[in-house]
């Protein structure tokens, strides 16, 4: 009986992992998707995303804090121009050591999302 218990987890365990790991992040998305958005806002509203902050307590802040609303990535602003940005979520915690292919998670003020799917892999 403690056999087949042990050969049903060890198949079990590594899918719950996986599980979890995407679940996980589905955080880091959600966080850059809303980020955009409020990106999107501030440029409607000033005519640039030069001066969106994260987190220092001032009007230009788009967002109040740089941690994803489940805590499993910091949220920043990587690039900014008048007419462009790039936003980063980067796991942490677990999240970091589960998901390396798939650690820094970037999305533009085009759309474009990184990384890319690798193989089977579709970060996104």
């Amino acid at each position: 009986v403690m056999v087949i218990i042990t050969i049903l987890a060890s198949f079990a365990y590594p899918s719950y992992l996986r599980t979890i790991t995407h679940t996980r992040r589905i955080d880091g998305k959600t966080a850059l998707l809303e980020l955009a958005t409020q990106m999107e806002e501030y440029y409607s509203k000033n005519n640039t995303y030069q001066t969106a902050t994260i987190g220092t307590g001032k009007a230009n802040d788009v967002r109040t804090g740089h941690i994803s609303s489940e805590g499993w990535y910091t949220i920043e602003i990587v690039e900014q121009t008048d007419s462009s940005y790039t936003l980063q979520a980067t796991a942490i915690k677990a999240q970091a050591a589960n998901d390396p292919q798939c650690q820094n998670l970037t999305l533009n003020n085009l759309g474009v999302k990184s990384p890319q799917s690798e193989g089977s892999l579709s970060c996104w």
